[in-house]
């Protein structure tokens, strides 16, 4: 198991899959252990060594219901079913002890069914119960299950308030979701300092999706601060751990820079912000796709180009975004890059306009006035059927749990 704070999905069943994404499953550190056997145990837990381990463990485990719930733990590591019944047992033996970390892992076992019932009532219940024993990633685990209606009723207060928990005791992902529950609130605005500081807190301490945010927010100036320095800094370390969402939001950042600067710098910003959206647009970010059709069409930061500004346009116009759909409406009824195709281009527009795109509704009335009421059957018939098709699975920014990377201190 990774140090504290760290997520392993190896740990994870095919059922617990399914809550993967929403729910960090790790092994806290102990804190302040006195007994020297333990800690020498779970620093060869931490250091991978888990066979180590279970030799260390299994004589602390029958007297120390803490060694015992290292001991399940080491167990379950090693993934072999021959074992899983002994780590039901300890653990159980261990919660029945009051111990918070054996209801932690034993609230998981409960969530995937394996070796217990699935029961996911009984594992919010060892959740809070873990949560009050001091372990705040139960607390963030809570607060999930509340979100999402799994085991308890949906209640977004009682969300809010465990996430609190678990970012006040220095929990990274429950910073993140305590923060983001702020941003889409309406307390947003007056809250922005605060969020933007809980943001950073869990960005420093690895959580990607919180960096980005952070960047973001830093970029727009929101929470009082902008610093597109800093923002650059947060963002890349996203970026370079594999989110192409910060590549989308770098490529922000040197537009506002291409802004303020004049000469060689604004070339250069804006060489960067193509580099980036072309890297966001080809791991199949929308937003990507769209604002690097942009930049083809007005010729910023690299050559002029329409047919391929198209290309761009209709990727992102089949994932569904309103923006691009209506852009591409008009090219198509226009022939604007490409052969005029009035059909094609009413149904874009169609799509935009149902997304609440209101000048796709204008140009739409007006296109109308020009095509045969079969043309017009033709385009409405293809709107119909149109589904959108995202070129990789949707960003989960809001619910997963990835592994934490912590950033390298700052230069």
């Amino acid at each position: 198991m990774p140090r504290a704070g760290n997520v392993s999905r190896t740990t994870c069943s095919v059922a617990v899959a399914a809550l993967a994404a929403l729910l960090a499953l790790f092994v806290p550190a102990a804190y302040g252990q006195s007994d020297d056997a333990l800690r020498t145990a779970i620093a060869a837990f931490e250091a991978g060594d888990i066979l180590g381990a279970e030799r260390t463990l299994r004589p602390l485990a029958a007297r120390d219901p803490e060694a015992a719930a290292w001991l399940a733990a080491a167990l379950l590591k090693r993934g072999d079913r021959s074992t899983l019944t002994e780590a039901i047992r300890l653990l159980r033996g261990a919660a029945d002890a009051g111990n918070g970390r054996a209801k932690y892992l034993l609230a998981f076992q409960h969530i995937a069914g394996q070796g217990v019932a699935k029961d996911e009532p009984r594992a919010a219940q060892l959740f809070r119960e873990a949560a009050d024993a001091g372990i705040a990633r139960a607390a963030y685990n809570l607060g999930v299950l509340y979100a999402k209606g799994r085991g308890v009723p949906t209640d977004q207060a009682q969300a809010l308030h465990w996430y609190e928990l678990a970012a006040r005791a220095g929990d990274p992902y429950g910073a993140y979701a305590f923060a983001r529950a702020i941003e889409v609130s309406p307390q947003a605005t007056a809250r922005a300092a605060e969020m933007l500081q809980v943001y950073r807190t869990a960005a420093e301490q690895g959580h990607l999706p919180a960096a980005i945010r952070y960047g973001v927010l830093l970029t727009d100036g929101r929470g009082g601060r902008k610093d597109p320095g800093e923002a650059q800094r947060f963002l890349r370390h996203a970026a370079d751990s594999g989110y192409p969402e910060a590549a989308m939001a770098l490529g922000d950042v040197s537009v506002s820079l291409v802004m303020s600067a004049r000469g060689e710098a604004a070339r250069a910003a804006a060489t960067s912000a193509i580099a980036w959206y072309t890297a966001a647009a080809n791991a199949g970010i929308a937003e990507a796709q769209f604002k690097l059709a942009n930049a083809l069409f007005s010729g910023a930061g690299l050559d002029r180009d329409l047919p391929k500004a198209e290309q761009w346009y209709s990727r992102a116009a089949r994932q569904g975004l309103a923006e691009a759909q209506y852009v591409l409406g008009i090219w198509k009824a226009g022939g604007v890059a490409s052969t005029k195709d009035p059909v094609e281009g009413y149904m874009w527009l169609l799509l935009a306009d149902r997304q609440g795109n209101t000048n796709a509704g204008k140009v739409r009335t007006r296109a109308a006035e020009k095509m045969s009421p079969a043309e017009i059957g033709q385009a409405e018939a293809a709107a119909g059927a149109f589904r959108a098709v995202p070129e990789r699975p949707p960003s989960r920014l809001d619910d997963e749990a990835p592994p934490l990377r912590p950033m390298a201190a700052k230069p």
